[in-house]
């Protein structure tokens, strides 16, 4: 059993949580099979390990059900029937931690029902409850959509039509505008992750729809973006597709403002998307950036803001390169060694050798001591991101030429290269920042070479560099005499 999706659910379970699915199961209302109550209290013994020789489920059965021939087809029916008991807890966890959503599930039954007093008893009650929340996310607006829509259905049973005040027009332009809030933001969040992934992380094709029609719509309907998650989504979404710095400020003076009024999830995505972009700048020659980038890192730190989402387990391992990235930019040798400590262990266990192999020896490349560097980027694992890919190869070129392994620099150039050409994942973006950096590199090895030695290439060289966001080959070619 030990890779099946059950085992796999209840690691996720904490002690409470497996005391608690052993009530549910008990429950005669969820539950009558007593061979699904066998075979769990026998499972639950061996939580959070779940040890392999432990869960093998000839064992399991003998021990749950006694000195029985082993039935495999039983055996996969009771487990599949736990796993399906277990789908129906995580339900009601849910509704459990989010009585907005519990109270609407209600709100469709009574409706269902037709009993208006008792509905209109829990709407006014749900109106209150979301009137109190000082942040309001898509989700608050399609609650408030289903509110309207809940009234509006109330009066449509009782209506009559015969006198002005019974009519709808008012009230059903409220529930529309709700829905187009709800959709809107929806909407934009799911653009800036699309051009966010575009933009900076992987290549991707198309373009979603409607996307300009809506930024449209919005500019003529200011009223809309008077909400602050709206209005974050569209700045955002402004920023991705035009790259103009007035939605970069206006984003920044957001995101250090830390009101209140935007929730934590939409905290993430602004702070992703500043970084991404401060970056990109930072690459393009404006060092005026450097210390936005890490003032902005610093402060996803302050916040606990550092999962690829709010509930999210671990980091992402691009974030940890690039504050790892920015701290060295600044100079912070020991803010950044001190982060690669106290963070390594939010990285996903099957991705943190490289992780930590490739950020410590850019720490030691920086310190400049290529060799513990080297030694470093060598015990590197197999590297599933692509990013890292490109990184390390790159580091191992400069760790090369530092150490006067030309010979050696020379031979990765070229797998460096076909890798670049090769791989499908690389934003453009990135792609062409790789390939200056080998072009010019090249270029940089061949001025080590007496026999092709020129002081027309160095100059010619230096000229182009200085006009390249590429310090580090810039100081290396002025070094050459």
């Amino acid at each position: 059993m030990k890779r099946s999706t059950l085992i796999e659910v209840l690691k996720s379970f904490t002690k409470q949580d497996i005391k608690e699915f052993g009530l549910f199961i008990q429950s005669a209302f969820f539950n009558t099979n007593q061979s699904v109550v066998k075979l769990f209290d026998q499972i639950k013994k061996q939580h959070p390990e779940f040890e392999d020789k432990l869960i093998e489920k000839r064992l399991l059965f003998e021990k749950a059900f006694g000195k029985i021939d082993f039935d495999d087809s039983f055996m996969r029916m009771t487990v599949f029937r736990i796993m399906e008991l277990v789908k129906e807890f995580l339900i009601i966890k849910k509704l459990q931690k989010d009585n907005v959503l519990k109270d609407t599930i209600l709100l469709e039954e009574l409706n269902e029902r037709e009993l208006n007093n008792l509905l209109m008893k829990s709407i006014d009650e749900l109106e209150k409850i979301i009137g109190k929340q000082i942040a309001k996310d898509s989700e608050t607006y399609y609650t408030k959509y289903k509110l309207e829509y809940f009234k509006n259905d109330i009066k449509s049973r009782d209506t009559k039509m015969i006198t002005y005040k019974d009519a709808l027009n008012k009230d059903l332009m409220m529930e529309q505008k709700y829905f187009n809030t709800y959709f809107f933001i929806n909407s934009l969040k799911f653009f800036q992750y699309f051009l966010n992934q575009k933009n900076y992380v992987v290549n991707a094709d198309g373009y979603p729809d409607f996307i300009l029609d809506m930024l449209e719509y919005l500019k003529l309907n200011p009223e809309y973006l008077i909400d602050p998650e709206l209005n974050l989504y569209f700045n955002l979404v402004m920023l991705l597709i035009t790259n103009e710095d007035i939605y970069y400020s206006k984003l920044y003076i957001i995101l250090f403002q830390d009101k209140d009024e935007l929730k934590l999830n939409s905290k993430h995505n602004l702070i992703t998307v500043l970084r991404n972009y401060t970056q990109q700048k930072i690459h393009d020659g404006h060092s005026e950036y450097m210390n936005k980038l890490f003032e902005i890192l610093k402060f996803s730190l302050k916040k606990e803001i550092t999962s690829l989402t709010p509930s999210g387990k671990y980091m992402t391992e691009t974030r940890f390169m690039t504050i790892v990235w920015s701290g060295l930019l600044v100079k912070e040798f020991g803010f950044t060694e001190n982060f690669i400590k106290k963070y390594i262990n939010k990285i996903d266990p099957e991705k943190r050798q490289y992780v930590s192999a490739y950020n410590s020896a850019k720490m030691e490349f920086e310190r400049g001591e290529f060799k513990k560097a080297l030694e470093y980027l060598k015990n590197s694992g197999q590297i599933k991101n692509v990013m890292y890919k490109a990184a390390s190869k790159q580091l191992n070129l400069m760790i090369c030429y530092e150490l006067k392994m030309f010979i050696s620099a020379e031979e990765h150039i070229d797998a460096f290269r076909h890798f670049i050409k090769t791989d499908k994942l690389l934003p453009e973006m990135y792609k062409t920042q790789c390939t200056d950096f080998i072009n010019f590199f090249n270029r940089l090895l061949k001025l080590n070479d007496k026999n092709k030695k020129s002081i027309y290439e160095k100059e010619k060289l230096i000229s182009e560099l200085k006009s390249a966001p590429q310090t580090w080959l810039l100081k290396k070619t002025l070094e050459i005499s």
